[in-house]
């Protein structure tokens, strides 16, 4: 069972590398640097289990059954949010753009008021 876990957990740690990948600009170093943290934390977490569940052997059906529960989860939710990435990433900017939209109206009113003073000094400036 907890091998089934380990790999939803798998699952989990690769679909958000792969939103990552699809929302950020295609880049080769960003794929070999997410597929590298990620083989690292899965041969990290599949030994750690191995030493704690199984005396430290490798068995097929532990691996089996990590794979198993990595290709459901992956080639179901995973798919699902690479296809809708783009959507909630709108979603967010919009939320955002919400949330911050006071603050950018008092910005842009202070920047107003800034220059409109900036101007008027160089107006007297140049009657001088």
């Amino acid at each position: 069972m907890w091998s089934f876990v380990i790999g939803a957990v798998l699952g989990g740690i690769y679909i958000l590398l792969a939103v990552m990948r699809v929302l950020s600009p295609p880049s080769t170093k960003l794929l070999v640097i997410t597929d590298l943290l990620f083989t690292a934390a899965a041969a990290l977490l599949n030994f750690l289990f191995a030493l704690a569940r199984t005396n430290g052997r490798i068995r097929g059906y532990v691996l089996a059954a990590e794979l198993a529960a990595f290709l459901l989860l992956f080639l179901t939710v995973g798919k699902l949010l690479q296809k809708s990435a783009f959507v909630i990433r709108s979603l967010f900017c919009k939320m955002i753009g919400v949330i911050t939209s006071p603050v950018r109206h008092f910005l842009c009113r202070l920047q107003d008021r800034f220059t409109k003073k900036c101007r008027n000094l160089l107006r007297k400036s140049k009657k001088n």
